[in-house]
C-alpha cells in the first residue's frame, strides 16, 4: 500500500518554517505499514495545489494533504480539491456553530472569515479538530482516500491520531505484514567510527532482504534505525534479536531506544540510586541544566545550578582564588575540575558537574584555542576532566558541550554499566 503526502504553504517553500508536519507523519505511516511513496510541498496558488494532486494522486491508494484551511485569502486547498475532484463545496453549519463554540469558550467572538473554514467538500466525512477551527476531511477519488488535514502541527497530530492512523492501518490489514521499526540512540562516538564497529552485523543485515538498516547522524548522537517487513510471529522474535545484537555491538556509546532522552534517561537512572547533582556552567549558559528540568521528577535529582560565566563569579560564587583562574586559564582542566568540585561542596551533592569553554566564533587565548571546552565531573570517588574540541560554531558547539557532559555523567555514574 502506497501513500504519498502533500503539503501546502509558501512558509514551507521558501523556508521560513520547517516541514516538520512531513517528516512526522512519515514516521508513523510507515510504522503502520505504508510505503511513503512521494512527499511534495506546493506553494500557495491554485494552479500548483491542483498539479500536486494530480501528481500524488496518480502514484497513490491513500493520500494525507496538510495545509491551507485557513480563514485567510490565501487558504486554497479547500477550492483547489473542489475544482480538481470535480466535487461542490458546501456549507456545514453544525461546524460552524462548533468554531463560534470555540471562540465563545475563549470569551473571543468569531470573525467573519471564520465561516470559509465551514465550507466541506460534498459527501467528505468530516474529521473534527479537537484543539482548532479547520476542520479535516476523509473523501474517496477513485480507489485513493484523501485525507485533508490542518498544517498547524498539534491539530494535525491530533487527527492523524484519533481517525486518520486508525483508518489506514485498517484498510491495509489484509496485507497480512507490518513494519517492525526501533531506533537505537548512541553518543558520544561518530557515525564512521559506529559504522566500522558495527560492520559485522550490517554485513549479516544486508544478506537479509526483510531488514533494513539505516545509520542517523546529528550533531549530538548517531540513531541506528532498523527496520523489517513482518509477515509472521516468529519475526518478532528474530526483530528483537537483531536489536539485542546491534544494542551490544555499540556497547557504552549505546544509551537507549528512541522515544528516549539522554536527560531522561539520566534523572530516572539517578533517582533510582537517590543520588544528587549540582551544576556550573560557564560556556553553555544553562543548557545543561535546562534539558534536566525538562524531565519531569527532575526536582529529586537536581539539587541547583548556577550559570557562573565571569571570572568574577566563579570567585565570589564557587571560591576558586582569581589569581589561580589567571595563572591555569578560564578555559583550562584545572578551572573545570574546580568549579565541578566547589559546586558539588556547596550543593552537597553527590555529583557535581562543570563546563567551560571558549565556543566561537571568536575567542581564545593562550591556555586554550577557540572551540576547546572542558567538562568535569566531581564524584565520591574523586574528579573526572575531560577536553573537547568542537568546529567554532557557538550554537552547535553549545549542543554538543552539553551533551558531552550529560555523557560524562552518564558513563560515570554506573548507567553504562546496565
Amino acid at each position: 500500500m502506497k501513500l504519498s503526502i502533500l503539503t501546502i504553504g509558501d512558509e514551507l517553500l521558501i523556508g521560513q518554517v520547517l516541514n516538520s508536519n512531513a517528516q512526522w507523519a512519515a514516521e508513523q505511516f510507515t510504522a503502520i505499514g505504508w510505503d511513503v511513496a512521494c512527499q511534495l510541498t506546493v506553494g500557495d496558488q491554485l494552479d500548483e495545489i491542483m498539479e500536486g494532486l494530480a501528481l500524488v494522486c496518480k502514484k497513490s491508494d491513500a493520500v494525507l494533504i496538510s495545509g491551507g484551511l485557513g480563514p485567510t485569502h490565501d487558504d486554497l486547498t479547500m477550492e483547489a480539491l473542489s475544482k480538481f475532484l470535480k466535487v461542490p463545496l458546501e456549507m456545514d453549519h453544525e461546524w460552524v456553530g462548533l468554531v463560534e463554540e470555540f471562540f465563545r469558550s475563549r470569551k473571543r467572538a468569531m470573525p467573519a472569515n471564520n465561516q470559509k473554514q465551514g465550507l466541506l467538500l460534498k459527501g467528505a466525512v468530516r474529521i473534527d479538530n479537537d484543539c482548532g477551527t479547520a476542520a479535516g476531511q476523509h473523501i474517496r477519488h477513485g480507489n485513493t482516500d484523501l485525507f485533508v488535514v490542518p498544517g498547524v502541527p498539534h491539530e494535525m497530530k491530533s487527527m492523524l491520531n484519533r481517525v486518520v492512523l486508525p483508518a489506514l492501518a485498517a484498510r491495509s490489514g489484509n496485507t497480512g505484514g507490518k513494519i517492525l521499526k526501533e531506533t537505537l540512540l548512541t553518543t558520544g562516538i561518530g557515525e564512521s567510527a559506529l559504522a566500522e564497529r558495527l560492520d559485522p552485523v550490517v554485513k549479516k543485515i544486508r544478506g537479509m532482504p526483510e531488514f533494513t538498516l539505516a545509520f542517523l547522524p546529528s550533531t549530538t548522537m548517531v540513531r541506528l534505525r532498523l527496520l523489517m517487513k513482518a509477515s509472521n510471529s516468529e519475526d518478532q522474535a528474530r526483530f528483537q534479536a537483531l536489536v539485542q545484537e546491534l544494542q551490544q555491538a555499540c556497547g557504552k556509546d549505546y544509551f537507549g531506544m528512541e522515544p528516549a532522552t539522554l536527560e531522561g534517561t539520566l534523572v530516572g537512572h539517578l533517582k533510582s540510586l537517590g543520588k544528587t547533582l549540582a551544576i556550573a556552567e560557564s560556556c553553555t549558559g544553562g543548557l545543561v541544566s535546562h534539558r534536566i528540568t525538562q524531565v519531569p521528577g527532575a526536582s529529586s535529582v537536581l539539587r541547583g545550578s548556577m550559570i557562573a560565566y565571569q571570572e568574577e563569579i566563579k570567585t565570589l560564587e564557587l571560591a576558586i582564588p582569581a589569581e589561580d583562574l589567571r595563572r591555569n586559564g578560564m578555559v583550562s582542566e584545572f578551572t573545570a575540575r574546580a568549579m565541578a568540585e566547589a559546586i558539588r561542596r556547596r550543593w552537597n551533592a553527590d555529583y557535581g558537574l562543570s563546563t567551560t569553554g571558549y565556543l566561537g566564533p571568536t575567542g581564545g587565548d593562550e591556555h586554550a584555542a577557540l572551540g576547546t571546552v572542558w567538562i568535569a565531573l566531581a564524584t565520591p570517588a574523586g574528579t573526572i576532566a575531560r577536553e573537547f574540541r568542537y568546529e567554532p560554531n557557538r550554537e552547535r558547539a553549545k549542543e554538543r558541550a552539553a551533551q558531552s557532559a550529560l555523557d560524562l555523567l552518564r558513563r560515570n555514574s554506573g548507567i553504562s554499566e546496565n
